[in-house]
């Protein structure tokens, strides 16, 4: 029987920290576990068993969790939700690794989407597991986030509209229910329109592989939208998103709208629904990275984000031109073939579906 109060919270990123800490000041009961194999760079919050979450005003509150772990078995006995808040490139080891103990009545939410439910779903097909669980994904993070020190996580924007979407989606009303008193949520029609609507794919890759000199001379004092963000680049982010645009018009799901001008502002269309106390497009410019062309603006949103649209594009005929460039640009930069590494239809269960089937498969 899980606990509607207890949350297991999976990862040891910014992300993690921050959602772990941010719902144990709301008052649930957070187990918090990370990867066994990282254990030593999980140290601190392991030995403190507690995180220091410093809110967009800049005052610092300590969370004292339930439980900080490595043991799976341990952290998700007993919980209504499983909040995983990590990278792309960790989700399918760190599903594999939970399916052993998922219990019957748990739902499995993945922050942000970049196709988890159906990566999900297709695991547990392969693997035949028959337990009643709820697949479910957020298009992003509730916030922007950066850990300032170990155990410390620093918030400094968060957004005011969600999009959530379970596998299948006619299963919406009792997540929604029970997420919406953590984090602004709305439904979206399907896990389709939330992996779609995921902006990091659509804003980072071009944007910092249009970057590539700049960011190798600079390094780690490098911020995206602060010192790389110009006309130029944000022509490339619109294109991307009027290819996706497409992509979604021919599988039948919205794109979230936004105004013109949003998408020439520093911050682009990532700020357009996110908030900060005082100065939004300063706020967002305070966001650093990435330091490194192999950071996870190339090796997580192209071969979890952008190769999956590509393909998914090339299924259904829809014209890709600047994606597939962005893609293979940054192969060539970081000598690696995003394209066969990526993300394929096979792995997301869909390779063989007609546009009929997939609908009938998400609703």
């Amino acid at each position: 029987m899980t606990n509607a109060r207890k949350i297991a919270v999976l990862g040891g990123g910014n992300g993690a920290h921050a959602m772990a800490a941010d719902l144990t000041l709301k008052g649930y009961e957070v187990n918090m576990c990370e990867m066994p194999e990282f254990k030593e760079g999980f140290s601190t919050t392991l030995e403190r068993q507690a995180i220091d979450l410093i809110d967009a005003w800049g005052e610092k509150h300590t969370a004292k969790l339930n439980m900080v772990t490595t043991n799976f078995a341990k952290a998700l006995n007993g919980v209504s939700y499983i909040m995983m808040a990590l990278p792309a490139i960790g989700t399918r080891n760190f599903f594999n690794s939970i399916v052993p103990y998922l219990e019957d009545g748990q739902t499995v939410i993945k922050w942000s989407a970049n196709f988890s439910a159906l990566s999900f779903a297709a695991i547990l097909k392969e693997r035949g597991i028959k337990k009643e669980v709820t697949l479910a994904e957020v298009h992003t993070l509730p916030w922007g986030c950066r850990l300032v020190a170990p155990a410390t996580v620093q918030i400094m924007v968060w957004v005011s509209r969600l999009l959530l979407a379970t596998l299948p989606a006619k299963n919406i009303d009792r997540v929604i229910g029970d997420v919406k008193n953590m984090y602004p949520v709305i439904a979206a029609e399907n896990v389709m329109a939330t992996s779609l609507n995921n902006l990091n794919p659509i804003v980072h890759p071009v944007g910092t592989v249009m970057n590539a000199g700049w960011i190798d001379s600079i390094g780690k004092d490098f911020h995206f939208y602060r010192d790389g963000n110009t006309l130029s680049i944000s022509r490339g982010i619109k294109a991307v998103f009027e290819e996706v645009s497409r992509l979604a018009n021919a599988v039948g799901v919205k794109m979230t709208e936004y105004p013109e001008e949003d998408f020439w502002k520093k911050s682009a269309i990532m700020s357009t629904y996110s908030r900060a106390p005082f100065d939004m497009e300063g706020a967002v410019a305070r966001i650093s990275g990435p330091s490194s062309v192999k950071s996870r603006y190339i090796t997580e949103d192209i071969p979890y984000g952008l190769v999956p649209l590509a393909k998914l594009a090339r299924k259904f005929n829809v014209a890709t031109p600047v994606i597939d460039s962005v893609i293979e640009l940054a192969s060539v930069i970081n000598q690696t073939s995003y394209l066969e590494e990526g993300t394929s239809l096979e792995e997301l269960g869909i390779a063989t579906l007609s546009k009929e089937d997939l609908a009938r498969v998400l609703r």
